[in-house]
């Protein structure tokens, strides 16, 4: 009968190798936060990003619930609706850019607005927001931007 010895028996379960190299995030597995409270303007904009080929979505249809999925789902990217029932996308904005853990404070925010008024270019912009689109979604604009992150 063999023995093991202490010192065998400590190994570790893991052993490090070389670091993976960094890798662009391609379209399906991008992570992406949608949060809008229409629950079919919120299907529309999934079916889009579905056939642009982006797969890793989550729908938040509150400001509240964005604010945990942010924290949970770890999104590399949040299309915003500026309506929100419960708070304005620029307030979810400030919280987002606030929120406890750093990595949220650093992901991208896209701006989704029922029309563009003249300041809103300058106000997204001064809000952290990466850019603005109008519905309805324009797929080659949003995948342009989104390319943008990857």
């Amino acid at each position: 009968m063999q023995t093991l010895s202490i010192a065998a028996s400590r190994r570790p379960s893991f052993i490090p190798c070389d670091p993976v190299p960094d890798v662009a995030l391609g379209p399906a597995n991008l992570r992406i936060l949608i949060v809008n409270e229409d629950m079919r303007s919120a299907d529309s904009l999934k079916s889009t990003l579905h056939d642009l080929g982006y797969f890793t979505t989550f729908t938040a249809y509150s400001a509240r619930r964005a604010l945990v999925a942010a924290g949970d789902f770890s999104p590399a990217v949040v299309l915003l609706d500026l309506e929100l029932p419960d708070m304005t996308g620029y307030q979810l904005a400030r919280k987002l850019r606030s929120h406890l853990h750093g990595g949220v404070r650093r992901i991208p925010l896209l701006a989704i607005a029922e029309g563009l008024m003249p300041d809103d270019a300058a106000l997204t912009h001064a809000a952290g927001f990466m850019g603005c689109l109008t519905k309805p979604v324009a797929p080659l604009e949003l995948d342009r931007l989104l390319r943008k992150l990857g």
